[in-house]
């Protein structure tokens, strides 16, 4: 078994889909001291092998073989062929492991609890924009389904453990993260997607700061190419933020109307984004 990562190595990105994950992983790697890898629950190689019941042993062993391990899915060759994704200059032996995931969100409590050396960052985008986001994506919303009734529960796409999809589930997972920012403040990352394109230089250097990761030029640089021009595929980082609300136009005003009246006047009100 490979040495354990030294404290403070590990960070768990996380969201739901359509959150902009995709995008804040490439400015994580962008960082030369990283390696990013995504989620190995969900890869070949280590296919849900870690659940509930697994110990702070086998935690460390999946993140020590997850940082070992080269595979097609876990570094993103199958994005980066496509230009999806940016080729970056990285160091041989980077002291980070940044694991992108938008599945296992009911792991996140136990891999804080677990594991001293793992920092979450934790991705929250505008309900509506995520929701129509997944619904126009024809690489994650099945063609046979009616958005009307997968919405909500997005049921569609459960077809094994740790998927996490719709409305509903979007409630759920964002008040775990209200509650995990509380219950460790120096290890969980709440951020707000629609907040951090306001700022985007800014809110990164935060990031990376409670990260203890150092922002150069070429985080800068990626920064400014991912939103210089649009790339229509749903799965580049390449895109410009004033697209950022076309869920106006692409969300059905009954789901509109349906999300606003269950969070307006809740503590989730403050992701939605009128923009």
């Amino acid at each position: 078994m490979n040495e354990i990562l030294k404290l403070s190595d590990v960070v768990w990105l996380n969201g739901m889909p359509r959150s902009g994950t995709t995008w804040l992983s490439q400015v994580f790697a962008s960082a030369k001291d990283v390696r990013l890898k995504f989620c190995p629950l969900f890869s070949y190689e280590f296919k849900n092998m870690l659940d509930e019941n697994s110990s702070t042993e086998q935690w460390q062993w999946l993140f020590n073989q997850t940082f070992h391990t080269s595979s097609d899915y876990l570094d993103q060759n199958y994005l980066r062929k496509q230009g999806l994704v940016p080729e970056f200059e990285q160091l041989l032996e980077p002291s980070h492991l940044v694991i992108k995931t938008t599945r296992f969100h009911h792991l996140t409590p136990i891999i804080l609890h677990l594991n001293a050396n793992v920092r979450v960052v934790h991705l929250v985008r505008d309900p509506r924009a995520s929701i129509a986001s997944w619904l126009s994506n024809p690489y994650e919303f099945p063609a046979e389904a009616d958005p009307a009734q997968q919405w909500r529960s997005g049921a569609c796409r459960k077809n094994g453990v740790g998927e996490f999809w719709g409305f509903d589930d979007w409630k759920m997972v964002t008040r775990q993260a209200l509650q995990l920012s509380e219950t460790f403040p120096d290890r969980f990352m709440l951020v707000s997607y629609d907040q951090l394109m306001k700022n985007v230089c800014g809110g990164v250097r935060q990031v990376f700061d409670f990260c203890q990761l150092t922002f150069d030029q070429q985080t800068a640089d990626f920064i400014a190419q991912s939103h210089s021009r649009h790339d229509e595929n749903k799965r580049s980082v390449f895109k410009r933020p004033d697209k950022i609300a076309q869920w106006r136009q692409l969300l059905d005003p009954s789901i509109i109307d349906a999300i606003n009246s269950e969070i307006i006047g809740t503590e989730l009100e403050c992701f939605l984004y009128d923009t």
